[in-house]
């Protein structure tokens, strides 16, 4: 495994338990979290309603997304990946970058308050995301072949694939008349 991959695995994994532990609190199954350098900021964004996004928490996305980008990452085969693999890396990391700035926006412009692991998060998909542009860089994508000879013709005529002598139906005119002659 390339060292890139080991990095993106263990970002990975750091992300998942970041996710992990934002979404106990956010479930309820722990009652606070700790905060270095924001006081209840965590608490006030992991319980506020810009904590759930279509009804999902933002932390099980997150889960899920962590634990894809390295299963992905550790995903190793005999034959070469498909381009799609190679794709689907870098395609999550922008996903989850994205999200990330996104969400970092609404701490500051929606929840009045910031959390250190959802800042934590956000550094992590911003160092995994040029961290997977390398397994882009090696995605070969299938381009048809072009041959500088023409294929060779096979016309029905010459190959006898009509009966009545190797003549085609249309070339029967070709010599004779028709019935009337």
């Amino acid at each position: 495994m390339s060292g890139r991959r080991v990095a993106i695995t263990a970002l990975s994994g750091l992300g998942l338990l970041d996710a992990l532990y934002m979404l106990a609190y956010h479930q309820g199954w722990i009652d606070s979290l700790v905060c270095p350098f924001f006081g209840r900021g965590c608490e006030k964004v992991g319980r506020s309603r810009h904590a759930r996004h279509l009804g999902v928490p933002n932390a099980a996305v997150g889960a899920a997304g962590y634990a894809a980008m390295a299963g992905l990452a550790l995903w190793e085969t005999r034959r070469p990946l498909a381009a799609w693999q190679r794709l689907a890396l870098p395609g999550l990391a922008l996903a989850a970058s994205a999200a990330s700035v996104f969400l970092t926006w609404e701490q500051a412009a929606r929840v009045r308050a910031w959390c250190f692991w959802c800042l934590s998060s956000t550094a992590i998909n911003l160092a995994l995301f040029p961290l997977t542009l390398g397994e882009a860089r090696t995605a070969r994508l299938r381009r048809p072949r072009v041959s500088k000879e023409p294929p060779p013709v096979s016309h029905p005529a010459r190959t006898g694939r009509f009966g009545g002598g190797g003549r085609c139906p249309l070339q029967l005119h070709r010599g004779r008349r028709g019935p009337s002659d």
